[in-house]
This record gives structure tokens, C-alpha cells and sequence, in this order.
């Protein structure tokens, strides 16, 4: 009896982890699907360089709002779950702290920014951005979720990408 238990114990062990899946690789060049997006910037046009080697994410790339013209995007991310200071491109002179992590079963990622500034009133005001990143099984549409918390009250929009061609 005791053997059988045991047998059957690591067999559902190694069953655990031959499912177990595998982290997806965001690297490549991604174009955003305004048909699919929504609840972004009015015009909101934007292109993305990924490349993802372990747990290290550099991200370049512009985005272009008709009410903020063009931005360039440059930032990264470590997927170690440790808050780390990094300073926002808006608004001027802000502060904020970035953590980065795996989702559960590696089905993404989950980026979380605290950002601190001083309104024009001289108060101190935090808005908080939870970034959800998901990749399709066939990896060619990225999905990115956004929830954003702040003086301005709480609102969430999708991104969807589609790996551009080499």
C-alpha cells in the first residue's frame, strides 16, 4: 500500500511537471491592432521592439495620440517580482517604483507602476498602472491589459499587437 502511494505520488509529480508551461518569449516587433484595442487615446498608433532574453525585457518602440503627438518608448523590466525606482517619461518630475513578474503557469506577465508627482496645487498625487502581457499560443498577437488608478478616478483599456513579419 505504502508503495502504491508513493508510485502514484511522483507519478502526478512529473505529470505536474511535464504540463508545466514553458515562459512565452516576447521578443520581435509588434504593430498595434486598432480593431481589436479599445478604450485607448483618440488615434492612438503604436509600434513596439521587444527583446526578452530570461527574466530581462527591453521595450522600444514610438506612439503617436492626436492630442500627444509622438512619444518614444523606452523602458524595461525584470521579472523578479522586486520593486525597483524608475522614472516616468510623464508627468515631469515624477517618482515611481516598477515591479515586473510572472503570471501563474508562466501564462505572462504582470507589470506594476506606482508613480508620484505634485499637482499644480503642491499635493501630493499617486496614480497607479497594472500592465497585463499575454501572448497568443501560436505567439503571433500580443495582448496587453491596462488598469489605471488614479486622482482621476479608475479606467482599463486593451491593446492587442500582431508580430510584425522579418
Amino acid at each position: 500500500m505504502k508503495t502504491r502511494i508513493t508510485f502514484l505520488c511522483v507519478t502526478m509529480l512529473l505529470g505536474v511537471f511535464c504540463f508545466a508551461a514553458d515562459k512565452p518569449n516576447f521578443s520581435g516587433t509588434w504593430v498595434l491592432d486598432k480593431d481589436k484595442s479599445f478604450s485607448n487615446p483618440a488615434g492612438l498608433e503604436q509600434t513596439m521592439t521587444i527583446t526578452h532574453e530570461n527574466d530581462q525585457i527591453k521595450l522600444t518602440g514610438k506612439q503617436k495620440t492626436t492630442r500627444g503627438g509622438e512619444v518614444d518608448l523606452n523602458e524595461s523590466y525584470t521579472l523578479d517580482g522586486k520593486p525597483t525606482d524608475f522614472t516616468p517619461p510623464n508627468p515631469p518630475n515624477a517618482k515611481g517604483k516598477r515591479r515586473a513578474s510572472w503570471l501563474p503557469n508562466n501564462k505572462g506577465i504582470l507589470i506594476e507602476d506606482e508613480i508620484t508627482s505634485t499637482s499644480p496645487e503642491g499635493q501630493e498625487v499617486t496614480q497607479q498602472i497594472t500592465r497585463k502581457w499575454q501572448l497568443s499560443q501560436d505567439g503571433s498577437t500580443l495582448t496587453i491589459d491596462y488598469y489605471f488608478d488614479g486622482p482621476r478616478g479608475s479606467f482599463e483599456s486593451k491593446r492587442v499587437f500582431v508580430r510584425k513579419k522579418q
